[in-house]
């Protein structure tokens, strides 16, 4: 085939054949570089989305750990503010109904009797007065508001504890 290219033109023909080979041999490094750069960018990108993934489930179990404990101190403190609710239910009934007195210590003596107590008694001395059933009633009632505001206080505290914990 060389022999068909005159003589004049067979070093521009070896120039072109040198051109093109260099051509295909720069097509093909290029083409292999950028196959081999496509396979690191991918590997790089596979470890940040593992990585992320991991974080997301590192974070998703913190965050139900955190409902979990919050749904038990709601449960508990519900069941206080239950509790507390009943009992202030019944001492209020009981005050209502006159089967039960509030009464507070008096330091005055009472109308008609000595101020010192005799040796043979139980008594320490003081006197009692029984408080008035509407004003007793509104004691329990004033007492029952406080033990419920307590068992809240306590509540939205243990929440902020949870909440705010690991901050």
């Amino acid at each position: 085939m060389l022999g068909l290219i005159p003589s004049q033109y067979k070093l521009i023909a070896a120039g072109v054949a040198v051109l093109a080979l260099m051509a295909i041999s720069a097509t093909g490094a290029w083409k292999w570089q950028a196959n081999s750069y496509e396979r690191q960018i991918s590997e790089i990108r596979g470890g940040h989305a593992e990585a992320n993934a991991a974080t997301i489930r590192k974070h998703q179990a913190e965050r139900l750990g955190l409902e979990k404990r919050l749904a038990a101190n709601d449960q508990q403190r519900y069941g206080e503010l239950r509790h507390a609710q009943q009992e202030i239910d019944r001492l209020s009934a009981a005050v209502a109904d006159g089967s039960r007195r509030l009464s507070v210590r008096a330091s005055c003596p009472a109308v008609g009797v000595p101020g010192t107590a005799s040796a043979g008694s139980l008594d320490d001395g003081t006197q009692r007065a029984d408080i008035h059933p509407e004003d007793a009633g509104r004691i329990v009632a004033i007492t029952g508001d406080a033990n419920a505001c307590a068992v809240k206080l306590t509540a939205l505290q243990e929440w902020a504890r949870e909440v705010t914990k690991g901050n």
